[in-house]
């Protein structure tokens, strides 16, 4: 008999793979560490290969964990749908938000249990992803309501909190004007890489693309560990990190974080999960 996958553990493989950690992941599939571990385990044990680098508290895809990643989104879109088919499930009740990944921290550990206690009419499912990434979803009629990174051509974005952005390193960094200035960088298509690639073009120093990641925590390890400076939002940024001086390189930009919906139908229930949403900003660090 074919061996097939268990879509449980698809699901999970899947969140571990967006949010880069097994204790957030464990947190959204309401599993412990360990029982997180496990699956991913018997995962590797049907490919045969290992599915993740485990470095520290980060998971990168090893290749295997890459070929995996994109069947098992396709497996899981398909599942949803024959479920949602045959369920009826495409009620006003039944809505998708999606998160951008370097705030599934926050959300799930400071607003989602506020969520499901306000929102108690409503089943929210929960898409962690990029921000443009998610806008083209929500294009697509995967996504009903995301928190995104703000754009100036989108209009109608509901704004959440803004943050500064700091170019920083390591303290231990020594950085050479005699020498190309080592810099971490964003490879996928975010406004942060943006903002990035202009204050780096507006520069007068030399620079070299030394690390990339589509993870900002990768970046701020990254940085931590003295492998470059990096453009960080403020709320990335801790102890062990310097911000550079304006000088040597500035950044005019801040970050902000707004929600958004697909169509109208959605602007009410966007209003007072923003209001929700903000309310928890005021209270706390935005990251955890």
């Amino acid at each position: 008999m074919q061996e097939r996958f268990n879509l449980e553990y698809l699901n999970t493989f899947v969140i571990a793979a967006e949010t880069k950690k097994f204790n957030v992941t464990a947190e959204m599939v309401y599993r412990s560490h360990s029982s997180v571990s496990t699956q991913i385990k018997k995962l590797e044990e049907q490919v045969g290969e290992p599915l993740f680098i485990r470095e520290k508290d980060t998971l990168t895809l090893t290749q295997a964990g890459e070929t995996l990643y994109k069947y098992a989104q396709q497996i899981l879109e398909l599942n949803d749908s024959a479920f949602n088919s045959l369920n009826n499930a495409d009620w006003q009740g039944a809505l998708t938000l999606g998160v951008p990944t370097d705030y599934v921290a926050f959300l799930v550990k400071k607003v989602y249990p506020t969520i499901k206690q306000e929102f108690n009419d409503y089943n929210f499912d929960i898409v962690a992803s990029r921000s443009r990434i998610l806008r083209k979803q929500m294009a697509e009629g995967k996504v009903d309501i995301s928190l995104v990174a703000m754009e100036p051509q989108y209009s109608d974005d509901y704004p959440l909190w803004e943050e500064k952005m700091f170019w920083v390193a390591s303290h231990d960094l020594t950085l050479d004007a005699s020498q190309s200035l080592p810099v971490a960088l964003f490879s996928d298509n975010c406004i942060v890489n943006n903002y990035s690639l202009r204050c780096l073009k507006k520069t007068d120093a030399n620079f070299k693309v030394v690390f990339k990641s589509t993870m900002m925590d990768n970046i701020a390890s990254a940085v931590q560990a003295g492998v470059a400076v990096s453009l960080l939002p403020e709320s990335l940024i801790t102890t062990d990190m310097r911000i550079l001086s304006t000088d040597l390189i500035d950044c005019p930009f801040k970050l902000k974080v707004g929600l958004t919906s697909k169509d109208q139908t959605h602007r009410d229930i966007v209003q007072r999960l923003g209001q929700l949403i903000r309310s928890k900003v005021f209270l706390a660090t935005i990251p955890a």
